[in-house]
């Protein structure tokens, strides 16, 4: 049966029954002539194919000459006899399919947010007569907001009306109240020809299960049903009815169990099904003695092998790998979409033998040659080291024996903790690569657990899980491992991630350190939320420089002079974990001498980061780092004169493909200028880049911020305006058009504009 809160199926336009097979169905016309009734247990040895039910599907209903399924290609009735399937379309709108446990398909018209049925089409498959078109406008009692089916009998009810059954035979349509039962009542899904289940509230408070005779219209049985229902994901359907029994699904502890009953006893026996209170199950009674059901999950769980279980002794029969959906036949079998071992993948009948024991037999077959076959882990692509200097998105693969399978992917950083999750579903189209192994390109990206905002990945050690689900339903597979990152020191990494941060002083002299990500998806460089640190006192300093790895620690330096002209060194970190630097070590004094300064690109191509300053005289110096904390500069030496005409200057790294790394110098009308460095420490004749750059407070050459290999440049306006340049490679025009960024835009963590931002 279906409730108003059945799950919506989408269905195509135009109400026709689509040929998917050679041989065509009988004509859809009253006139036509019928079929020969042939049940699943008269089906020829040979199993018919069903090729469309490979990729995974779901029983709707069995009858006596056919049974109808859904799968990616949309809803089918397929023939026993000879395999024919043909797809029953249906019209544009709130539409759903359903199956009976006969010949009979059901396409019901509900509006959801109505929850009202406005038409019902009735469809004969055995005989492929035109359907009997019911609609609410003509009979009002099918406008309801719970709704079931027997064959051709609809039952419905809504809150102020008694429940009413519909019934269609020969083209013709009777409807009479049900009589024994409260006005809302929730039609079941169990099915048996000639009767029908139902919930209902007695009076008292207490929910029971009845039984609804259809030849009198009238509540026959009485069940009374726990006080803890099901959950409504561990079993579909949740209720079960043959000639001699009636059962449902209750939850205990949140854990499954089926309530049983013998057909006209008040005893009501409760059996637990298994421990897994998340499995979703399927199944439903085999007779009047066996309950079959197992776990459609990829789980391993103890349940998971469909199995039949005794209902008088509790014996069990394993009867298939694996099941993802089962339905009442119209002979009282049960047929069930699986998978064994010895038969393949399929739909197979399961019935009480001549032994008593239930059995199964495969009648039709996908043809899947994975279907029977367990996964197994064969190895990954996966590097013992990812060097992310080489490549910004690594591939990263896994290898299983077969490719028809789903993964969850877990790389998590020893390090930070920090993580980085993918679900992969082949099937739709991504995920898979031509050798069958099963990955994705990474991004080096990671979140922690207090914001889904990815980041990039620090360098270190990490640990990737892997789980696979495979598409025909045996057990999940899990595999483990370990990979390291490593990328060479970048100027403005303070966390060992590779991603530009930037420093930003206030007026209060708090120093705020600042992670920035790019946004592939947007195309812009955007600032990391929480990566305030509130640091305090840096007011004594004229002037924060960011200088990369100065003291040979693998991580971004800083270097401020405080007022009396004193050179300080505040070494980092290189942790995304502690914020903030080690204790300064003093430089040296005289460093008020200076107009200007610089640092963080390699100017002489030892690879370590160096310094240049402009003195109050114009003439520059360069400063040679040495990797030395205690003296982490070489004497200065005179490398040019005449720079007294710019009021700024920025080490920019290697922008114009040169030997070495680059300076970029603004004069005092805004332009700005481009000195290709020689790898020396000296300078190329200038290069102009533009005007209309005496916007900007600050101009920084932030390193890499869009990960394509080359460096990027950064600037900040007075009042807080901050635009990201993306480098190009190219010397003649070394940047892009801006793009604004939030990074260092806005305030900082003691809630003031900032002053400066390096």
């Amino acid at each position: 049966m279906r409730t108003a809160l059945s799950r919506r199926v989408s269905m195509s336009a135009g109400i026709v029954l689509a040929a998917a097979a050679v041989t065509p169905f009988a004509a859809s016309t009253a006139t036509a002539a019928p079929v020969a009734v042939v049940s699943a247990a008269e089906t020829a040895a040979t199993p018919i194919q069903v090729p469309f039910l490979a990729s995974g599907g779901t029983l709707l209903g069995a009858g006596k000459t056919g049974f109808l399924s859904r799968s990616e290609g949309g809803p089918r009735w397929t023939r026993y006899t000879d395999g024919v399937s043909k797809v029953v379309e249906t019209p544009a709108g709130e539409w759903e399919v359903l199956g009976t446990a006969s010949d009979t398909v059901l396409l019901v018209k509900h509006v959801w947010h109505r929850s009202t049925v406005e038409e019902v089409r009735v469809y004969d498959m055995a005989t492929g007569a035109a359907p009997v078109v019911l609609k609410a406008a003509d009979i009002p009692a099918l406008d309801a907001d719970s709704y079931g089916f027997v064959g051709t009998t609809l039952l419905t009810s809504v809150y102020d009306r008694p429940p009413t059954q519909i019934e269609v035979a020969g083209g013709r349509v009777s409807v009479r109240e049900v009589a024994g039962l409260p006005a809302f009542s929730s039609w079941l899904s169990g099915r048996l020809p000639g009767a029908a289940l139902v919930k209902y509230d007695d009076g008292t408070g207490h929910e029971r299960t009845g039984v609804v005779d259809l030849a009198t219209a009238r509540l026959a049985e009485s069940y009374e049903r726990s006080a803890t229902p099901t959950s409504g994901r561990s079993f579909e359907p949740e209720s079960f009815l043959t000639p001699g029994r009636v059962a449902w699904t209750e939850a205990v502890d949140g854990k499954p169990v089926l309530a049983t009953a013998v057909r006209g006893r008040s005893e009501v026996r409760r059996i637990p099904l298994g421990p897994d209170a998340d499995a979703r199950l399927t199944g439903g009674l085999v007779g009047d003695d066996w309950f079959a059901f197992g776990a459609t999950t990829g789980d391993a769980t103890p349940w998971h092998t469909f199995t039949a279980r005794s209902l008088k002794d509790g014996t069990s029969v394993p009867l298939l790998d694996h099941a993802w959906s089962a339905t009442p036949a119209a002979d009282g079998a049960l047929l069930v979409l699986g998978v064994t071992a010895a038969r393949g993948e399929g739909v197979y009948r399961v019935a009480v033998g001549a032994d008593g024991r239930p059995a199964a037999e495969l009648i039709a077959s996908t043809g899947d040659d994975d279907g029977a076959t367990p996964l197994t882990y064969v190895g990954t692509g996966v590097p013992a080291v990812i060097d992310l200097d080489r490549t910004a998105r690594p591939r990263l693969t896994w290898t299983f024996s077969s490719a028809k399978a789903d993964l969850s992917v877990v790389l998590t950083s020893r390090a930070t903790g920090e993580t980085f999750r993918k679900d992969l579903r082949p099937a739709a189209g991504a995920g898979g690569f031509p050798d069958g192994s099963l990955g994705f390109d990474w991004a080096a990206e990671v979140a922690d657990a207090s914001s889904t905002d990815p980041k990039a990945a620090p360098n270190g050690a990490y640990d990737w899980q892997v789980v696979a689900t495979p598409w025909n339903g045996m057990p999940t597979v899990s595999a483990s491992g370990s990979f390291t990152v490593t990328r060479t020191p970048k100027p403005h990494d303070f966390d060992d991630n590779g991603a530009p941060d930037l420093v930003a002083r206030d007026g209060d002299g708090y120093l705020d350190q600042i992670g920035t990500r790019w946004d592939d998806a947007a195309g812009r460089l955007v600032a990391l939320p929480n990566q305030h640190s509130g640091l305090r006192g840096w007011n004594v300093y004229d002037r924060v420089e960011a200088v990369g790895d100065l003291a040979g620690s693998n991580a971004a330096d800083l270097v401020a002079r405080d007022r009396g002209g004193v050179l300080w060194l505040h070494r980092g970190t290189g942790s995304s974990s502690r914020v903030g630097y080690e204790s300064r070590v003093r430089v040296g004094g005289g460093w008020n001498t200076y107009a200007r300064f610089s640092g963080g690109s390699d100017l002489t191509g030892d690879g370590r980061a160096d310094l240049v300053a402009v003195d109050k005289a114009g003439d520059l110096y360069l400063c040679k780092g040495t990797g030395d904390t205690s003296a982490p500069f070489a004497p200065r030496r005179k490398t040019g004169y005449g720079w007294g005409i710019y009021n700024r200057i920025t080490a920019v790294g290697n922008v114009g493909g040169g030997p070495a790394g680059d300076l970029v110098a603004r004069d005092k009308d805004g332009v700005l200028w481009l000195y290709l460095g020689r790898g020396d420490g000296t300078f190329a004749p200038r290069t102009k880049i533009g005007g209309g750059w005496n916007a900007y407070a600050d101009v920084v050459g932030i390193g890499d911020g869009n990960k394509d290999g080359r460096p990027d440049l950064y600037a900040r306006t007075a009042q807080g305006a901050a635009y990201f340049y993306a480098g190009t490679g190219d010397w003649k025009a070394p940047f892009r058009a801006r793009t604004s960024t939030g990074a260092g835009a806005g305030r900082s963590w003691a809630g003031e504009p900032y002053q400066q931002v390096s």
